[in-house]
């Protein structure tokens, strides 16, 4: 009759058994009996049981997996009473591990928690006596609860601590033992069972898992075990607000803002100027729209917070601006007075008042916090609009704005 391979294995398993358990007798009659913990029926019945199962079948280092066993070389009992009578437990590496009967051959064990997560061998115990080592491993995967920070900086280069379990079985000499998505740490310590810290590597905007890998296996990916990339965002050119404030529409490099408003929102933007944190307005991709606050300085600094992430530093150019007119209209003939108000940087020193292409002779009103300008319309050459005009303290021209269109009339 042919024997099987798996048979002879078997069978060979138990020959070694009974060896092993033979010279341990022999051993033990020398000792004069000090091996009490180990009793006479045990030896004299040597344990062949060797457990079967899913090779490198995954197991939380933080215990709790259930192991479906197939047990070879002999049965477990025939019921759960028989089965408690051959006091049959397992070890896990050198951990015992819980066992429940299902039936004469087959078995639960119960992967008990670990430090090191690494591939670990399983044998059965009958009595207190250890069978063979099982063939087949237990692959004990490490555990990442928490990544902290749990945003980074696309650049890379940022430390993080990773928190879980069974840190200790992480090869700290091998580079692929700490990713972020599928790109290695730059540089990792393992601190503890529980905590590794690691320097980031660069990435791309989104999410991206953490993984700690050992000899048993990749850490699963949670949703607390992953972090945000967030590319830092800056400005394209230098957009330009009136003085007296108003919208801006920005348009942003560094990263897309997102399809539309709702991944927009998920982005979560604001803008720093100066010392206010503004909510901007979505446009499409590439562009947003602010609300900018008015300013009596040439600039303003302005920086995008990307999710935390701070992109460079930039300025939103604050144009001065004639803000309003007592009298809008007046005749061709000029020599009407009228008082002018406007909004920029160093208006006190104001200058080269205009109405079109002619100049206006004005005299300063009031105080800085309510200064205008008393000027006389010089003549024009025909009727209709023309737009008013000034230069600040600091040399920069006015902007035209609907506020400073002055109408020229045949009367």
């Amino acid at each position: 009759m042919a024997i099987s391979q798996k048979s002879r294995r078997i069978t060979g398993l138990a020959a070694l058994a009974v060896v092993a358990a033979t010279a341990l007798s022999t051993e033990a009659a020398a000792a004069g009996q000090q091996t009490g913990a180990l009793e006479t029926g045990a030896l004299a019945d040597p344990v062949a049981l060797v457990a079967d199962f899913e090779d490198m079948i995954a197991a939380k280092a933080g215990g709790g997996t259930v192991i479906p066993v197939t047990v070879e070389g002999g049965t477990v009992g025939d019921s759960a009473k028989a089965f408690a009578a051959l006091r049959i437990t397992a070890k896990i590496g050198e951990t015992i591990a819980p066992v429940a009967w299902v039936d004469a051959t087959h078995l639960k064990v119960t992967a008990p928690p670990t430090t090191r997560a690494t591939a670990a061998r399983m044998r059965l115990l009958k009595a207190g006596v250890a069978g063979p080592e099982s063939t087949d491993q237990v692959g004990y995967t490490p555990g990442v609860a928490i990544v902290a920070p749990a945003v980074l900086n696309a650049g890379g280069g940022a430390t993080v601590t990773i928190t879980g379990t069974g840190f200790l079985g992480v090869d700290a000499t091998n580079p692929e033992s700490v990713k972020f998505g599928e790109v290695n740490a730059t540089s990792f310590t393992v601190l503890s069972a529980v905590k590794i810290t690691a320097v980031a590597p660069a990435g791309s905007n989104g999410v991206t898992p953490v993984r700690v890998v050992s000899t048993g296996g990749a850490s699963p990916v949670t949703a607390t075990s992953r972090v945000n990339y967030r590319a830092p965002l800056g400005l394209s050119g230098t957009p330009v607000a009136k003085a007296t404030g108003g919208q801006v529409v920005l348009t942003v490099t560094g990263a897309e803002l997102g399809a539309d408003v709702k991944s927009f929102t998920a982005e979560k933007i604001a803008v720093v100027v100066g010392s206010r944190t503004l909510q901007p307005t979505y446009i499409d991709e590439n562009r947003m729209r602010i609300n900018v606050p008015a300013a009596s300085t040439d600039t303003v600094p302005v920086k995008i917070i990307h999710d935390g992430i701070a992109g460079e530093p930039a300025t939103i150019t604050m144009a001065p601006v004639v803000v309003s007119v007592s009298t809008p209209t007046g005749s061709v003939a000029g020599g009407k007075r009228v008082t002018i108000r406007a909004a920029g940087a160093n208006l006190a020193e104001a200058t080269d008042f205009r109405f079109g292409d002619k100049a206006a002779t004005c005299v300063k009103q009031g105080t800085s916090t309510a200064l205008s300008f008393l000027c006389t319309v010089p003549p024009a050459d025909a009727p209709g609009p023309v737009q008013i005009g000034f230069t600040t303290g600091n040399g920069k021209t006015s902007r035209f704005t609907a506020a400073a269109t002055f109408s020229y009339t045949v009367n």
